[in-house]
């Protein structure tokens, strides 16, 4: 505890002496650069002060239905709506599922691989892959498939 409480002492001093700089405005006020910049602190110094005492006690669900979706990769949740999710992967591209209604995430929450991302929120679930903001693929799924 006291190394987390360390690392975000010296995270924070850095950032008030910077914080005019471009590179700190940038990497903090750019949704996709802060993700990497929380995964890679989350991965150095474990979860971010604000969720040390939160548990993830979301099962995994196993059923027999065509309407539950799981993460294809190890990620970050970037933006999260009423019916979408982004989620910035591992790889460095980001998944957008549209038409779903999300389980209970919170921003810059970790997923990983084969946990339940949300439920179709409709007939169909559209999943748009993008990489450096170039669309990489985008696939419209019916939910009886």
């Amino acid at each position: 505890m006291i190394k987390k409480v360390l690392g975000s002492v010296c995270l924070f001093a850095v950032v008030y002496v910077n914080q005019h700089t471009s590179v700190v405005q940038n990497m903090f006020t750019h949704d996709f650069s802060f993700a990497a910049f929380s995964a890679a602190y989350e991965k150095r110094f474990g979860p971010l002060l604000p969720s040390v005492q939160q548990t993830n006690d979301r099962q995994t669900f196993v059923a027999s239905t065509n309407n539950l979706l799981a993460a294809e990769q190890d990620g970050v949740v970037v933006r999260i709506g009423t019916e979408h999710i982004i989620i910035q992967q591992e790889d460095g591209s980001e998944m957008e599922v549209k038409g779903l209604k999300p389980h209970s995430y919170r921003l810059f929450e970790r997923i990983k691989q084969g946990e339940p991302v949300g439920a179709a929120a409709g007939s169909s679930i559209e999943l748009i892959e993008r990489k450096n903001g170039q669309i990489l693929s985008s696939r419209k799924v019916d939910v009886d498939e």
